[in-house]
């Protein structure tokens, strides 16, 4: 005769189905207790690395002028009370770029901070945006599973670890602003989406699509008020900084939007529109089209099985219609919304898949290939060898660092010029010396009282298609006399008048 369990409820009942569930019901915290321990520890990780990896590349001489040195310019003129003035373009840098955020930066310096500060903040917003990210796909989602899964793979991916080895840009902080936001959206809280969104309008004039998004979604969801308020913000606020401020401030055209001016060149009233549609598309098919298909593969594809990867096309178009290598291929900050964007659909694509809900036409509960532990088997595995191969992270991946004589050499060349002297630097060592009224890149010597060079360090293809090599070996024809070698570092002055 059969031995009964008297602690266990009898096979088929009802008392039996709860005992079941309980225990489920009792695993469940203990895994999403596990996953949230999991992702605060990658996300402070993260962050730690990030920047260790940017200080450590600042302080290798690998930063460069137009941006690192550009921005500590800015912040610091803006701390002395000179606000966003700058010797880099001819007018204020808001005539530029409006980043209302650097003045927290002013404020900062005025205490003491210095421009790894910079590299600091930027690298801690980067690392902390993973957990919203994981909260906001586990709400959507309804699994940590995916949560986690996502979050791992917005730290893994290499499009944000190569806008963050490119020196310093205030839109990368925007991520930890569209997660929280995408997090109330997903908690039906569209009051606070749209007071989590909006500070990224301080970050970059262009964050305005991003805003822009999230009206979208709240429309969606029904939040037609909320929506309408982002909706009305966006627009406005492009119209009012990028139509009105911006051209007031500089006084005319800025050389970022001469980079698209080849879609409307030697054109005629009557062709402007079928010509400027034909160069646009040429380039919008071969680089960016690329560019986001690298986006989209380092995520496994995922977003695109959610109609918001729509979203990140707006940000994607602009950027790929531009006359600039980076820009058009949506790489370095110029990928950052886009990606923002992607992570978005990912983690509705995510939901879409747990719940079993239908993609168009397709019922997903017929798609055995796309259960959940394949899927987020596949994001991880992609992720890790996006990582390994594409990443400036990856230990494939070692940038040039000089030895301890070599930075002793550059340490005793920077500290001989005085604070006050006007100086044409080199790209790789002006961030270290922009703390100053007259700054440029050599080969632009603007009557510089010294000028700073090494050729052992990393020369821009910028300041060689303006004629480093010619004007460096012209230097003593142009009035400056060769003060100090020190190694591969020369520093010259320029001679005083008759």
């Amino acid at each position: 005769m059969a031995k009964v369990d008297a602690g266990r409820p009898p096979a088929g009942s009802m008392r039996e189905l709860w005992h079941r569930l309980e225990s489920v019901a009792r695993a469940w915290p203990s895994a999403y207790s596990a996953a949230q321990l999991t992702i605060w520890v990658a996300s402070s990780a993260a962050a730690m690395l990030f920047a260790v990896f940017a200080v450590a590349r600042h302080r290798a001489y690998q930063s460069t002028a137009y941006d690192f040195g550009f921005f500590d310019q800015v912040v610091w003129n803006t701390s002395n009370g000179d606000w966003f003035q700058t010797s880099f373009v001819e007018y204020n840098f808001l005539g530029q770029h409006f980043e209302p955020i650097l003045l927290v930066f002013a404020g900062f310096y005025r205490l003491g901070a210095g421009p790894e500060s910079m590299l600091l903040a930027q690298s801690l917003f980067a690392g902390a945006a993973a957990i919203p990210l994981f909260y906001a796909t586990t709400r959507i989602s309804g699994s940590p599973g995916a949560g986690i899964t996502l979050a791992l793979a917005y730290l893994l991916n290499p499009g944000l670890h190569r806008a963050l080895d490119f020196d310093f840009h205030p839109e990368v902080m925007a991520f930890p602003f569209v997660f929280t936001a995408l997090y109330f959206a997903a908690s039906l809280r569209p009051a606070h989406a749209v007071l989590a969104i909006l500070p990224v309008l301080l970050l970059k004039e262009d964050m305005a699509f991003l805003v822009l998004a999230f009206a979208a979604i709240l429309w969606a969801q029904r939040h037609r008020k909320h929506a309408a308020v982002l909706g009305t913000v966006g627009p406005g606020w492009i119209v009012l900084v990028v139509f009105v401020l911006m051209p007031a401030v500089r006084g005319g055209e800025s050389d970022l939007t001469e980079r698209y001016s080849y879609l409307t060149e030697d054109t005629r009233p009557a062709t402007v529109v079928p010509i400027a549609a034909w160069r646009g598309g040429v380039r919008l098919a071969t680089a960016t089209t690329a560019g986001a298909a690298g986006l989209e593969a380092s995520l496994a594809g995922v977003p695109l099985l959610h109609p918001a990867s729509l979203l990140a096309a707006v940000p994607a178009v602009l950027n790929g219609l531009a006359d600039h290598p980076q820009q058009s291929r949506l790489d370095l900050q110029y990928g950052v919304a886009p990606l923002a964007l992607s992570l978005i659909a990912a983690a509705f694509a995510l939901g879409d898949l747990t719940h079993r809900r239908r993609i168009g036409a397709i019922s997903l509960g017929r798609l055995d290939v796309l259960r959940m532990p394949t899927v987020l088997a596949g994001v991880v595995m992609v992720a890790a060898i996006s990582f390994l191969l594409g990443s400036p992270f990856s230990p494939r991946f070692a940038g040039y660092t000089p030895d301890a004589a070599h930075r002793q050499s550059i340490a005793i060349a920077l500290e001989g010029i005085p604070p006050e002297a006007s100086i044409s630097s080199q790209g790789t060592l002006l961030p270290h010396l922009s703390q100053r009224k007259e700054v440029s890149e050599f080969p632009d010597l603007r009557d510089a009282d010294y000028v700073i060079i090494d050729r052992d360090l990393p020369i821009t293809d910028q300041a060689r298609a303006a004629g480093f090599d010619t004007v460096l070996e012209t230097l003593h024809e142009r009035g400056y006399s060769n003060i100090l070698v020190l190694g591969s570092v020369r520093v010259y002055r320029r001679d005083a008048s008759p």
